[in-house]
């Protein structure tokens, strides 16, 4: 295998043709929209509206409830008409009205400006796991950066989507990766993009003519490298391996070796967001699949049932077998067509039986060796196989089950319909409510710690009002002298050391419960949140202690 080549690996019937033949358009506005509370990895967004309220496209309608969560705005202007526990209702009024924030410039603003825009226009990768995107943006605070990768590989059959943006938007999410590459440090800019995008790689490269052009405006180096296309090289590990040749450690991130990725789609958010001042509150999706006589790239508003989008590009329902969300080789069946497009919905797949036939039964393995070939991860998914369906979880650990992306290749190639993907995930999930299980009563003591510290902090506080109170006493008084007389030493050193103990506390919990998010998006981290809010709780009562010895010193040493 030459070096800058990724192991494994399959080629798939693309079918990119039905979605990419056609110009990005816009879908009908929706009359209503429902839009779920979760649509990002972490913890779902808490309403901050009532039933009957007024929004316009933009409102914020739920604050993120933790570090790893997302704002989520109105889509559409209207009433609120339905708040439940997991979704908000809002009927449209067909006027369209917007609100949107101030317009930053991302060359002069400083990086906690633009950094708390993209938090608070909720914005979240579009790739698939929706992991917000204001924390990857501050990556740089603990690991160094050199490379930011534009993942626009998009490898997975049928989908368009990053495509389209490519050839309409490219100067933008080119401007995009200049301000996430100033944000993270990153000293150059490598795009990544498979050779069945000739349109777009046209596109770029006119695009980054114009960028060379004007390099006071656009300081990070931008390259283009046209990879050949082979499923899954849009894969973060294949695609850095292939553009780098940097091996992702096992149980690592791409920022564990300098690297940070974003998809196309993203940036153009992000740059909408700090530049226009708008929330995501739409996305690109492809529509495609034999049953739609109009397949192709639409702006979808979020909270669009999928119903509704199917009968606006012509879905045939008699011929109409299943809805698949995202690619084939990724993505899930829908079990209901009132489910509404979300921020992660790239790709909504109306297929025919003919199309995508139902999977024939499995067969005993016969021990060809085909997926242990295909697998870009270089695991063994013959013997995950085995020891998944023995429930041998310590082995499945050592046998880096984790390290799984879980692209189907090994499902594609096995000669004998094995579902393995489906048992590798059952496998990580049980292993991850054993973990749950156990870290229970962790979790039980990090909860007591938590109430520890507030009611420290809360002391702290009541501690600072009592001496205010007291020194405009003695100031009314006139008796200043006794008083201080009286007040005891104060060791500012002591309290320093103590707040910046605090302060580094908050960065280590911070970026364990990012680092944490970011390895498994789909999973609730509810321990590490309650140990980061202890930190926090900790950091409140020591910047107090400090405020109120410096005022106590000053009131000593005043005349």
């Amino acid at each position: 295998m030459p070096a800058y080549e990724f192991p494994g690996g399959i080629t798939p019937p693309e079918r990119k043709d039905r979605s990419n033949q056609s110009p990005l358009r816009n879908a009908a506005l929706p009359t209503q929209v429902t839009l779920p509370l979760k649509q990002h990895s972490g913890n779902p967004a808490i309403p901050c509206v009532a039933i009957d309220d007024r929004v316009q496209v933009g409102s914020l309608i739920a604050q993120r409830d933790g570090m790893v969560s997302s704002n989520l705005h109105a889509s559409v202007s209207g009433t609120v008409t339905h708040i439940s526990e997991n979704a908000i209702t809002i009927d449209a009024d067909g006027l369209d009205r917007w609100q949107v924030l101030p317009s930053l410039d991302w060359r002069s603003e400083d990086h906690q400006t633009i950094i708390a825009r993209l938090d608070s226009c909720g914005l979240v990768g579009l790739g698939g796991a929706g992991f917000p995107a204001y924390i990857k943006a501050q990556i740089a605070d603990h690991h160094r950066i050199d490379t930011l990768v534009v993942n626009a590989a998009e490898c997975e059959p049928y989908i368009t989507a990053d495509d389209l943006a490519l050839r309409r938007y490219p100067t933008d999410i080119m401007e995009g990766a200049q301000m996430v590459a100033r944000l993270c440090g990153a000293h150059q800019i490598v795009v990544g993009i498979e050779d069945n995008k000739p349109e777009a790689i046209h596109a770029l490269r006119e695009a980054l003519s114009h960028f060379q052009k004007s390099d006071c405006q656009h300081p990070v180096s931008i390259t283009m490298k046209v990879i050949e296309t082979r499923y899954p090289s849009g894969g973060e590990r294949q695609l850095i391996k292939k553009l780098l040749n940097l091996d992702v450690p096992s149980g690592g991130l791409p920022a564990d070796v300098g690297v940070l990725c974003h998809n196309p789609g993203t940036l153009l958010a992000a740059l909408y967001a700090v530049r226009d001042g708008k929330p995501l509150v739409e996305r690109i999706v492809t529509l495609t699949g034999d049953a739609i006589s109009k397949p192709g790239n639409y702006w979808v508003r979020l909270g669009t049932s999928v119903e509704t989008l199917l009968q606006q590009v012509g879905v045939a329902n008699q011929q109409l077998h299943q809805v698949i969300v995202g690619g084939p080789m990724m993505g899930l069946p829908l079990s209901t067509l009132d489910a509404p497009v979300i921020k992660t919905t790239n790709c909504l797949i109306a297929a025919t039986r003919e199309e995508l036939p139902p999977t024939p039964s499995e067969s005993p393995c016969i021990r060809c060796g085909a997926c242990e070939s295909a697998c870009p991860v270089q695991l063994l998914p013959q013997q995950l196989h085995w020891y998944a369906r023995a429930e041998n979880d310590g082995t499945l650990e050592k046998l880096h089950l984790f390290d799984c992306i879980e692209c189907g290749a090994c499902s594609y190639v096995c000669p004998s319909y094995i579902p393995l993907v489906q048992e590798y995930r059952s496998a990580k999930q049980r292993i991850r409510i054993k973990r749950i299980e156990t870290a229970k009563a962790d979790h039980a003591k990090h909860r007591f710690e938590f109430r520890q510290a507030r009611l420290a902090r809360e002391d702290a506080e009541k501690q600072a009002r009592r001496q205010a109170r007291q020194a405009q006493s003695r100031q009314m008084s006139g008796s200043s002298k006794v008083a201080d007389s009286a007040t005891p030493v104060v060791d500012l050193r002591s309290l320093r050391i103590a707040q910046t103990a605090a302060k580094a506390a908050v960065r280590k919990a911070e970026k364990t419960l990012a680092r944490a998010a970011a390895q498994d998006p789909s999973q609730r981290h509810d321990d590490l949140e309650t140990q980061l809010a202890t930190a926090q709780e900790n950091l409140k009562a020591a910047d107090t202690r400090l405020a109120e010895a410096r005022a106590t010193m000053a009131q000593q040493e005043s005349p």
